[in-house]
C-alpha cells in the first residue's frame, strides 16, 4: 500500500513541478475569490467558499493519492481534515478575521501534509520545495488581506486623483487605449510605459463588469502583484535547476525565494516594480534556454520578455549586457552559421525594440521627454544628501544608521532620527522592511520591536553568505559552471549592482536607495549560496560547520519573517 501511495503522490507532485507557472496562477486565482486581496471584503461565503476549496483538495488527495487502505479509513481521515479546517476558520472569522491566523492555520496543514509525505516516504527535495511555494503564496496572500493599496507603495498616490500609478490606471480604464495627450512630463509617474497599467485596467473593468462596486475592485487589483511576485518562485526554481542545484543546496536556496520580505512587499505594491522584476528573470531563464538550443523558436520569447519589460518600466534594460553577451558568444562560437544567427538577432531586435521603446519614443516626439527621463525632485527636499561626500555616503556606518534598522526618514509622519543615505544600509532595510515613510517599523508597529531587529540581523548575516558566496563561486572553476555560464550570472549581476548605486548618487534622495531598483540580485545572491553549499558538500569539520550554520540561518530567516509580518497585520499605531 505505501508503494502504491508513493507512486500516486509521485504523478501529482511531478505534474505540479512539471508545470510550475500553471499551478502557482490556478493557487492565485483560487485565494483570489477568499476575500479579493482584501480582510473587509471577509465575509460569511468567503469562509464556506475556502470549506469547499478545501474539501475538493482533501478529496482529491484521498482518491488520486491512495493514503488510505479502505473507505472506511479514507471517510475518517477526510472528516478528521475538515473538522480541523472549519475550527481554524471558525477561530479566524471570529479573531476579526485574521490575516495572520490564516498564515499559522496555512503553515500548519502544509506541516501536517510534509510529515505524511515522509511517513509514506515521498518527502523528496522537489516535493518539499513545492510545499515552500505554497507556503510563499500563503505569506504574500496575508499580507496583500492587511495591506491596501495606500499601504507602504511608492508613488501610488490615489484612485480618483490626479497623479501616480493608480491615477495612471484609472486613466486606462475610462479611456481604453487612448494615449493622455497631455505632457506626461507634467503629471506624475505618467512617463512610464504602460503595460502593466494595461494590465490592472483590464482587470478593474472586468471586475466592476462583473458588478464589483469600484473602491473594492481597485483593492482586488493586488491580485495581479501577487501572481507576479509568486510566479518569481517557479522562474527562479527553474533557473536554479538549469545550473543543476538539487538537494539541500537547492532547498536553501528556494526558500530564502520563497520567503525573502521584498516579494512578500511588492507583492502588494499597486506599481510596476514587480512586473518588471518577472520580465527580467523571465528574460534570464529564456536566454538560458535559448543557449542551449539557439534556434528561432527559442529566441522569440526571449525577444518579447525584454520588450514587454521595457514596455512595463525601462529599468527592464539591466538584463540587456549579459543577454548580449550570451549573443555575441553563441554567434563566435557557431561562426560557420552565422547567416543564421544574423536572421534570429534580427528577429530579436524587430520585436524587443518597438515593443520595449515605442512609449519613449513617442513622448520625445510629443512632448520631447528624453528618452531615459526620470524626475527629479527637489534639492531643498529634507532627504537630499547629494551635499555628503561620496566616502562618507559609502563607508559611513555610524550615526546610529545600525541601531536603527528600519529606513530612516524624517518625515512627520515616520519621525525617524535620520534620513538614510547610505546605499548599501538602505538596500539592507528597504530589502526587509520597505522604504522611509512607508516601511515597516518599531514607531508605527511597537509590536515589532524586539522581532524587527532579530529579523533584520538574521537577514544581514545571511545577506552578506549569499552575496560572497555569489561572486565566489563566479569566480571559481569549481562551481560547477563553465566560464561562459559563469560570466553571464557575473554581467547580469554586476550590471545590476552598479546601476543601482550609480543610480543612488545620480539622484542622491533616500526615497532613490531601495531594493526594488535591484530584486534580481535576490535570487541570483540564493543561487550563488546554493551552489556554494554544493561546493562545500564534504565531511571536513569547517565544511559542516557553515552548511549547518547556513540550514539554521535561512530556517531562522523564514521564521522570523513569518513572525514580524504576521505582528505587522495587528492594528496600526499612530
Amino acid at each position: 500500500m505505501k508503494s502504491e501511495t508513493k507512486k500516486s503522490l509521485e504523478r501529482i507532485f511531478h505534474q505540479l513541478a512539471g508545470h510550475p507557472f500553471l499551478s502557482i496562477t490556478v493557487m492565485c486565482i483560487l485565494l483570489f475569490f477568499f476575500g479579493f486581496c482584501a480582510k473587509e471584503n471577509l465575509t460569511t461565503f468567503s469562509y464556506v467558499y475556502a470549506g469547499v476549496v478545501c474539501a475538493i483538495i482533501y478529496g482529491l488527495l484521498l482518491i488520486i493519492g491512495k493514503l488510505c487502505r479502505s473507505g472506511k479509513e479514507s471517510l475518517i481521515m477526510f472528516v478528521t481534515a475538515m473538522v480541523f479546517t472549519a475550527g481554524g476558520l471558525f477561530l479566524m472569522r471570529n479573531f476579526d478575521n485574521s490575516p495572520a491566523l490564516l498564515l499559522w492555520l496555512s503553515l500548519f496543514l502544509l506541516a501536517i501534509f510534509c510529515a505524511l509525505m515522509w511517513m509514506t516516504d515521498t518527502l523528496s527535495d522537489r516535493n518539499f520545495i513545492i510545499l515552500l511555494v505554497m507556503a510563499g503564496i500563503m505569506l504574500r496572500f496575508m499580507y496583500d488581506l492587511y495591506t491596501g493599496y495606500r499601504d507602504r507603495q511608492h508613488d501610488v498616490g490615489y484612485f480618483n486623483w490626479t497623479w501616480g500609478h493608480a491615477n495612471y490606471i484609472e486613466h486606462w480604464y475610462k479611456n481604453g487605449l487612448t494615449l493622455p495627450d497631455a505632457n506626461q512630463i507634467r503629471i506624475w509617474q505618467y512617463y512610464h510605459p504602460p503595460f502593466h497599467h494595461w494590465l490592472m485596467a483590464i482587470l478593474l473593468r472586468i471586475l466592476t463588469t462583473a458588478g464589483m462596486e469600484y473602491t473594492k475592485a481597485c483593492e482586488a487589483l493586488q491580485i495581479l502583484p501577487l501572481l507576479y511576485s509568486s510566479l518569481i518562485m517557479g522562474v527562479s526554481y527553474r533557473i536554479f535547476r538549469y545550473v543543476k542545484l538539487r538537494g539541500l543546496p537547492l532547498v536553501i536556496a528556494m526558500a530564502i525565494v520563497c520567503f525573502h520580505p521584498t516579494f512578500v512587499l511588492m507583492g502588494g505594491f499597486f506599481n510596476n516594480d514587480i512586473l518588471c522584476t518577472l520580465f527580467m528573470m523571465l528574460s534570464i531563464y529564456a536566454a538560458l534556454r535559448w543557449y542551449q538550443q539557439p534556434t528561432l523558436r527559442r529566441i522569440i520569447p526571449v525577444a518579447l520578455c525584454v520588450g514587454l519589460g521595457m514596455m512595463t518600466k525601462l529599468s527592464a534594460w539591466m538584463v540587456a549586457p549579459a543577454i548580449a553577451i550570451l549573443f555575441l558568444y553563441v554567434f563566435v562560437k557557431n561562426i560557420k552559421s552565422w547567416l543564421k544567427f544574423i536572421g534570429q538577432f534580427a528577429i530579436f531586435g524587430v520585436i524587443s525594440v518597438p515593443l520595449g521603446l515605442w512609449w519613449q519614443v513617442r513622448d520625445l516626439i510629443a512632448f520631447k521627454m528624453p528618452l531615459t527621463y526620470v524626475p527629479y525632485l527637489n534639492e531643498n527636499d529634507p532627504q537630499y544628501c547629494g551635499n555628503m561626500s561620496v566616502t562618507k555616503r559609502l563607508f559611513d556606518f555610524g550615526n546610529g544608521q545600525l541601531s536603527f534598522v528600519y529606513d530612516a526618514f524624517t518625515d512627520p509622519n515616520f519621525g525617524a532620527p535620520y534620513n538614510e543615505y547610505n546605499p548599501t544600509v538602505a538596500l539592507m532595510k528597504t530589502s526587509l522592511f520597505g522604504e522611509g515613510q512607508n516601511a515597516i517599523s518599531d514607531i508605527h508597529f511597537p509590536q515589532i520591536a524586539k522581532t524587527g531587529p532579530i529579523l533584520f540581523w538574521i537577514g544581514v548575516i545571511l545577506a552578506l553568505i549569499c552575496f560572497v558566496s555569489f561572486f565566489v563561486m563566479m569566480l571559481s572553476k569549481k562551481s560547477g559552471l563553465d566560464g561562459f555560464h559563469r560570466v553571464f550570472f557575473a554581467v547580469f549581476a554586476l550590471t545590476m549592482l552598479i546601476s543601482y548605486y550609480l543610480y543612488a548618487f545620480k539622484f542622491p534622495f533616500t526615497c532613490s536607495m531601495n531594493i526594488r531598483f535591484c530584486v534580481p540580485l535576490i535570487p541570483m545572491f540564493a543561487m550563488g549560496l546554493g551552489m556554494m553549499l554544493r561546493r562545500l558538500s564534504g565531511d571536513t569539520k569547517p565544511q559542516k560547520i557553515f552548511r549547518y550554520s547556513v540550514y539554521a540561518l535561512t530556517a531562522a530567516f523564514a521564521v522570523m519573517i513569518c513572525v514580524v509580518y504576521s505582528q505587522v497585520s495587528f492594528p496600526k499605531i499612530g
